[in-house]
């Protein structure tokens, strides 16, 4: 039987990103499955989103920027986008995705989105026209998000993470062990083979 592992995760986070490409990577080389969890880590970003530039306004953006695209070197990491956006909508298709056997292209898609082509992710319509490139019928997932019921869902794995003591993401769980942050693929590597 393969090994699961749970990887907490939310689409604002480019380590999260960076994160979800090491794991594909080890996929390929290692026999375990993955299970994402939606885990919101600015719930009060508005709906509209917010600059990048203003919500780290303490910080060095620029020096910011060149660390995380320096970290996600290997796996080809850039950060075109201005905005830090709501991510609600887009955990929620996630999950739409993953039921429909889309996740791991849409996944990729909202990445990209929102990394690398600077996109509102937090945008019903942005979220449509992913899921459409990707051959996911965009009635059926904007029909999903306006259930209340399916966003509450990103809202209970929320909970879920902090009731588990999860504070930061991406944070990796693999047989009741835990791995935090971002991480280098040898760590990753090194933490699914002596925890499967």
């Amino acid at each position: 039987m393969k090994s699961i592992v749970t990887i907490y995760s939310d689409n604002i986070c480019p380590f999260c990103t960076i994160g979800a490409k090491r794991l594909r990577i080890l996929q390929n080389e290692l026999d375990f499955d993955v299970h994402w969890r939606p885990f919101e880590i600015h719930p009060d970003t508005p709906k509209e989103g917010k600059l990048t530039a203003e919500y780290f306004k303490n910080h060095d953006a620029g020096q910011m920027k060149q660390y995380i695209e320096n970290f996600g070197k290997d796996v080809g990491m850039k950060l075109n986008g201005k905005l830090l956006a709501n991510s609600k909508l887009s955990l929620a298709a996630n999950n739409f995705a993953r039921e429909k056997g889309k996740f791991p292209e849409f996944h990729e898609a909202v990445f990209k989105a929102n990394f690398e082509d600077g996109k509102n992710i937090g945008e019903i319509t942005v979220l449509l026209d992913l899921a459409e490139g990707v051959g996911i019928d965009t009635q059926e997932l904007k029909t999903y998000l306006e259930d209340e019921a399916n966003l509450k869902k990103v809202d209970e794995s929320s909970k879920e993470a902090q009731m588990l003591g999860i504070t930061g993401v991406p944070t990796f769980i693999l047989n009741n062990k835990v791995l935090v942050g971002a991480q280098p693929i040898e760590v990753i590597r090194e933490f699914i083979q002596n925890n499967s």
